[in-house]
């Protein structure tokens, strides 16, 4: 049964390779330098001017339309993440969103402030608001226009780049692996009952790593480079890696909560995909200040797969806390699990940190700069160390290393996202409200149930 599903799932990804090549081409816009389809640039015009791919009830192509007709005029579609920037611009202080004729007074000052050379957020923020200004310009006056390509000017190369591009913002791939994500999900949910819902939640799992290793193939193809760019690849390639071990070590340990916790994090990690990180799934060009991409490409996957493994004897951590909790004391196969993963994840992430450091002196000609991002990865690897040393010297419980082990997402968390979110640094990926609160509502949930788990009274002497 297993076999079938798989050769179904292989058969429908080659059905749909074929099928690409066989369609015809898209309409077309010269944009950045680069031609692309034109659905791939309404949804980065959507983001650029509302930060997310509607503007309202309008959709990317809509508001395409509307801007070209005028009648987006009218609607507020610029949103100011700060408040100081409101009051600086002279807007109305009860909005955060506004129309383009409500920027004209102060639109000199904007370009004032947008010109200063500091990275201050609010520096950033108007930035980002005199880029997106200009943008709905541009597009208004019709620099940027539509334009029908004569396909011998396009090398095939080149074409199938932009029919791959087209066919991924029309399908959205990310949201059928979400969907494998959900079913894994819920048959772990079930697995503890019976091994029909065990054995279909690491199919479910095993076939979101499929779908999610075709996904970043395929925007790998589509960019001309690998994809791990930005924090949205990141996050995918974090995606896969924990279910890729989910499902190897719930196979091998039959461990019902292993599968659902792991199954759980790989649906928390798409849910962060598809709301307050669905912005990151266009295909941007990369930032000159990301030059040398071997070398960043090597550092990412290096440290995606040393906090893959990291988050993952995390996981294990904080499924022996909630057994004590619960009365029942781990295996000694999971705990003996938890520190080899810690003592891997350490060396693939401090693999990693020293990849950085060269990409840093290839980009920016120093290897280290103690950047709030740098020193918020060195966070991560002191905290393990920490955690392996008090384990080999048996300084402290049990229930204290595994509520330490526990914490450890935490800090990956903080060096993930919240060091994003200070605005400053030159890892800085600006700031987002919707990042802002996803990442102070999961840390805050974390940090109570560790502690309800560690401060419990059953077992103390575990």
């Amino acid at each position: 049964m297993k076999f079938r599903i798989f050769c179904l799932i292989l058969l429908w990804i080659s059905g749909g390779l074929w099928a690409l090549g066989t369609w015809q081409p898209p309409e077309m816009v010269n944009f950045e330098g680069r031609v692309r389809p034109l659905n791939s640039f309404e949804r980065i015009l959507a983001e650029r001017i509302c930060e997310k791919e509607k503007c309202g009830k309008l959709s990317p192509s809509e508001l395409l339309q509307g801007i070209h007709s005028r009648s987006a005029d009218s609607l507020d579609v610029f949103r100011v993440n700060r408040a100081l920037a409101v009051e600086i611009l002279h807007l109305p202080k009860d909005r955060r969103t506004f129309r383009r004729g409500e920027f004209q007074p102060s639109r000199s000052l904007l370009r004032q402030y947008a010109e200063r050379e500091d990275n201050h957020p609010l520096t950033l923020e108007f930035l980002r608001l005199n880029s997106a200004l200009d943008l709905y310009d541009s597009v208004q006056s019709g620099l940027l226009s539509r334009i029908a390509v004569p396909l011998p000017e396009l090398s095939p190369k080149e074409l199938r780049r932009i029919r791959l591009e087209s066919d991924y913002v029309a399908m959205d791939p990310v949201f059928f692996a979400w969907i494998f994500s959900c079913l894994a999900f819920v048959f772990a949910i079930f697995g503890r009952l019976k091994k029909r819902a065990f054995s279909a939640g690491i199919l479910g799992s095993a076939l979101f790593a499929l779908l999610t290793l075709f996904i970043l193939a395929w925007r790998g193809i589509c960019e001309g480079r690998l994809p791990l760019t930005s924090l949205y690849e990141m996050v995918l390639l974090l995606a896969l890696g924990i279910s890729l071990v989910t499902v190897i070590v719930s196979k091998v340990t039959r461990s019902s909560g292993v599968l659902l916790c792991g199954s759980g994090l790989t649906l928390l990690f798409m849910l962060l995909l598809r709301s307050a990180l669905s912005s990151g799934d266009s295909f941007e060009a990369v930032s000159l200040l990301l030059n040398s991409p071997f070398w960043l490409s090597l550092h990412v996957f290096s440290i995606a797969s040393g906090f893959c493994v990291l988050i993952f004897a995390s996981v294990l951590a904080h499924l022996s806390l909630f057994q004590n909790w619960r009365g029942k004391l781990s295996t000694e196969n999971l705990e003996g699990l938890q520190f080899g993963a810690l003592r891997l994840g350490f060396a693939l992430s401090a693999l990693g940190t020293l990849l950085g450091g060269f990409w840093a002196e290839v980009a920016w000609g120093r290897f280290w700069g103690w950047d709030p991002k740098e020193n918020a990865a060195l966070l991560v690897l002191l905290w393990v160390l920490l955690i392996i040393h008090l384990r080999t010297g048996a300084l402290v419980r049990k229930k204290t290393l595994n509520a330490l082990s526990a914490f450890l997402a935490v800090v990956i968390a903080f060096c993930l996202f919240g060091v994003n979110l200070l605005g400053v640094g030159l890892h800085s990926y600006g700031y987002s409200p919707k990042i802002l609160v996803a990442y102070l509502a999961i840390s805050f949930a974390d940090v109570l149930l560790i502690t309800m788990a560690s401060f419990s009274r059953r077992h103390q002497g575990n």
